[in-house]
């Protein structure tokens, strides 16, 4: 004899796999950099030094898209920007984007079209 699935059950379970996704779906996209942010970040607080790009240097400081993140939080604590972690990823993501193209850990990085 087939018993009927106990409608509480099936709301329950339904509101479980709706959670759940909206977890995934929230924990992935805070955990992926924003390079647009991270242009406005920049172009606000970096280009009254940086006119002039430095980025284009033959001789580049930064070898991978590690040191270019290193080297935005070296100057968000020099400069006491106050960016938090996200901020600088996005704002390393935008250098990394723009000028350097280095390969970029999925974890940070997802690709966005700057142009």
């Amino acid at each position: 004899m087939h018993r009927q699935p106990n409608p509480r059950h099936v709301w329950l379970a339904i509101a479980l796999a709706i959670a759940g996704m909206i977890l995934l779906f929230a924990t992935r996209t805070a955990s992926a950099a924003e390079p647009l942010r991270g242009q406005a970040l920049y172009e606000s607080r970096c280009t009254s030094c940086h006119e002039k790009s430095v980025h284009g240097r033959v001789k580049r400081e930064a070898k991978d898209f590690n040191a270019v993140r290193a080297w935005v939080e070296r100057w968000n604590a020099s400069l006491a920007l106050r960016w938090d972690g996200e901020e600088v990823d996005d704002v390393a993501a935008f250098l990394n984007n723009t000028y350097y193209r280095y390969p970029c850990p999925p974890t940070i990085c997802k690709v966005v079209s700057l142009r």
